[in-house]
């Protein structure tokens, strides 16, 4: 099962609405992603702006400790529940050891690191399901 923790910056309070939107989505997304009996851990934190991932500014970033734990930062300026469905493809590509942690290997094939981010193909798979796991999210969630 996967377990979602949620919190804001540098470990700080947000909104208990926010918080439970936050865990419903993570939940939704993994079921969507066919990981939702996994043993994962996932822990979102949520930022009110954007924030510096590898020296840009980023509105999302996937973070895999191991296999089954992860940290998701998000930001809540942008689309926050498309940022999240992107976060959480990179967290099924890892549980299911699509992309090793040195993003060097993507489904049995060999890369180089210094791939532009648009062309790496785990990137090109985030940007294709995105849209499509927040739009269910969101019919699903709204009709409620």
């Amino acid at each position: 099962m996967v377990q979602v923790s949620v919190e804001g910056p540098r470990g700080g309070q947000i909104d208990n609405w926010l918080r439970g939107h936050v865990h419903l989505a993570v939940v939704d997304y993994a079921k969507q992603l066919s990981i939702s009996r996994m043993k994962t851990n996932v822990k979102v934190k949520v930022h009110h702006s954007a924030f510096v991932d590898i020296e840009e500014t980023s509105t999302g970033c996937c973070e895999a400790i191991d296999s089954r734990n992860f940290i998701i930062d998000i930001a809540l300026y942008s689309n926050w529940l498309v940022a999240l469905a992107h976060e959480m493809v990179h967290v099924k590509q890892f549980a299911r050891g699509e992309l090793d942690f040195g993003l060097t290997r993507w489904k049995s094939n060999s890369y180089c690191d210094n791939i532009e981010y648009w062309y790496q193909p785990w990137e090109k798979e985030a940007r294709k399901l995105q849209f499509r796991l927040a739009e269910d999210f969101e019919r699903r969630f709204d009709s409620k």
